[in-house]
């Protein structure tokens, strides 16, 4: 449609006064073809002033046809042949003298007012004018069309009310529209890119923990037919965001050629637009899926506008949800997230591409997607650890033994569902199984033979300078919790220091001595059970409540002498 800028100047003098100033409108120019199509378009309400009223008379007299002047002007034919009837029915209309009649701005003025659209659409919303506000006003509200789709479901307005009117009531009530921001678009090839984006949504309920929870959503948009899978989830983690890739390639039955991904952590580690670092797990997923993965440039949105758009649309039906169902669950939600996807948005026309996205997506798109492999990937969690002196790593909230050799270096933790292994320099160096119960994993083979020599060096024989330090005695506890194995009970006796520190060195010292007993020379797991820095501070703290607790009188022997025997009080006897 091509656009110019044409000029209606004033009509000629009415009654000796100078008609209004030129006044210059941007119109449409638009071929035959669509004056015919639009002909069987249902116009929407355009308000006629008396202007428009006089533009109408004047096209008429210059011998147009109601037709072309509909189509011109931009209004409904009916509305054109009423005014031109109604004219005529008053005589005026074929008047040579019609522009000097000093009563036609009065008899317009009254036809106009006579003729004006009755507004039963308005009335039919006035109602709901309070919750309307409610839902678009507050801080995180909805858009207007998202508003309009929950009253229509919550009032049962579907088919009664247009959006257009609907439009009319929101601006005729000052609730201001968003105003729409011209981009420019980069085609792809079908089965080219994907553009994945993760965003807050709201608060949804957890069942499983018994509160409201934050909920994020995951969208995956393919940039060729803009059919797009979508899923809400609680956790934003790297092992959530690699499952939701593989939920959606199942949803989409193949795999694009590339990914573009925002710059967030749970994908990106490390941004860099020539060598950008990715988290193991998305890294093994893309090459188990035999794709590429393209990272955005840092704060660029526009590098992925096609997904960007769409958590607009997401967060308004996730809100509309929400309204609609408010007990709904999260399975629930993404069922009918879905369903939405395929049976509503799917299949209306997008703004852009106007094309249906799902038909686009099964004709066109769907058969240019890399095959699914035939083993599903399982996503793993990986992490950066460091090997403590102790022979221990700590991933997950539970430790697991490493070789001595690596003790201070860092190396690569895979945990997987069943097994957790190890890696140095890409190297397996070591696996255990996952642990269920417990928190600590221990193999013995994992720490050097001679345990005894290990006591008197390096971080140990720290440890009991750091005790001498407090007493003797207690010193000899330290020792002896070192003495069992001293790398695996390192953590106990570090515990057990910063315990004592906290008190005064005279009751630590009977602590350890009443303590350093029950302490075996050697156990054979190597551990010394349930001697912890807990432990050790109860202990403490009872020796303290014992000595504060008041002390029994004494009795001497002269008053003792003069305590009577309590048969003596029995007057039965």
């Amino acid at each position: 449609m091509k656009k110019r800028n044409l000029s209606i100047y004033g009509l000629p003098s009415l009654g000796g006064h100078n008609y209004s100033p030129p006044v210059t409108l941007t119109i449409s120019i638009v071929t035959p073809f669509l004056f015919w199509k639009n002909e069987r378009m249902k116009v929407a309400y355009k308000r006629i002033c008396i202007v428009d009223i006089r533009e109408i008379i004047r096209r008429y007299r210059a011998g147009q046809t109601i037709r072309f002047m509909a189509s011109t002007l931009g209004y409904d034919r009916k509305a054109v042949r009423k005014y031109i009837n109604g004219l005529r029915a008053k005589g005026i209309l074929d008047s040579a003298t019609m522009f000097e009649n000093k009563e036609l701005t009065e008899m317009l003025r009254e036809d106009v007012t006579q003729h004006g659209r009755p507004s039963e659409k308005q009335n039919l919303l006035e109602p709901y004018l309070e919750e309307l506000k409610e839902l678009i006003d507050e801080p995180s509200g909805m858009k207007p069309k998202t508003a309009f789709k929950v009253l229509c479901g919550r009032h049962d307005l579907t088919g009664k009310v247009s959006y257009t009117s609907f439009k009319r009531f929101v601006r005729s009530n000052q609730v201001v529209l968003n105003m729409k921001e011209t981009t420019c678009r980069i085609e792809t090839e079908p089965g080219d890119a994907l553009q994945v984006d993760y965003f807050k949504a709201g608060m949804l309920y957890d069942p499983d923990e018994g509160r409201m929870r934050t909920i994020y959503g995951f969208i995956a948009t393919l940039s060729y037919s803009r059919h797009k899978f979508v899923q809400f989830v609680f956790r934003q983690d790297q092992q959530s965001f690699v499952s939701s890739h593989v939920r959606a390639f199942n949803h989409f039955g193949g795999v694009p050629r590339r990914i573009v991904l925002d710059n967030l952590k749970a994908g990106v580690i490390r941004p860099d637009l020539y060598d950008p670092q990715f988290n193991r797990a998305y890294s093994e997923m893309a090459e188990h899926y035999n794709t590429f993965l393209d990272p955005a440039r840092v704060r660029s949105p526009k590098d992925k506008g096609k997904v960007e758009r769409d958590v607009q649309t997401v967060r308004e039906k996730f809100k509309e949800l929400i309204a609609l169902y408010p007990s709904i669950t999260l399975v629930e939600l993404n069922q009918k997230t879905l369903d939405w996807l395929r049976d509503d948005y799917g299949t209306t026309k997008h703004g852009t591409t106007h094309q249906m996205p799902y038909r686009v997506f099964q004709e066109e798109e769907q058969q240019k997607l890399i095959p699914l492999p035939p083993d599903q990937f399982e996503a793993a969690f990986w992490k950066e650890a460091t090997v403590h002196p102790d022979c221990y790593i700590q991933v997950k909230k539970k430790s697991y033994s490493v070789p001595y050799q690596y003790a201070g270096k860092k190396v690569w933790v895979k945990v997987s569902s069943d097994i957790v292994q190890v890696f140095f320099n890409e190297q397996l160096i070591k696996e255990h199984i996952v642990l269920t119960k417990g928190y600590r994993k221990t193999d013995l083979i994992d720490f050097p033979e001679n345990l005894a020599a290990a006591v008197d060096k390096e971080v140990p024989r720290y440890l009991q300078g750091e005790a001498a330090k407090i007493g003797n005695t207690f010193h000899d506890l330290v020792r002896a919790i070192l003495t069992p194995h001293a790398f695996m009970n390192m953590r106990r006796a570090q515990g057990v220091i910063q315990v004592a520190k906290k008190y005064p060195p005279q009751i630590v010292e009977k602590a350890a001595s009443c303590l350093i007993s029950s302490i075996g020379s050697n156990h054979g797991s190597g551990q010394v059970p349930y001697f912890t820095g807990k432990y050790f501070q109860a202990s403490i703290e009872k020796l303290l409540k014992l000595e504060n607790e008041p002390q029994q009188l004494q009795i001497s022997e002269e008053t003792q002498s003069l305590v009577r025997d309590p048969e003596y009080f029995n007057h039965t006897s």
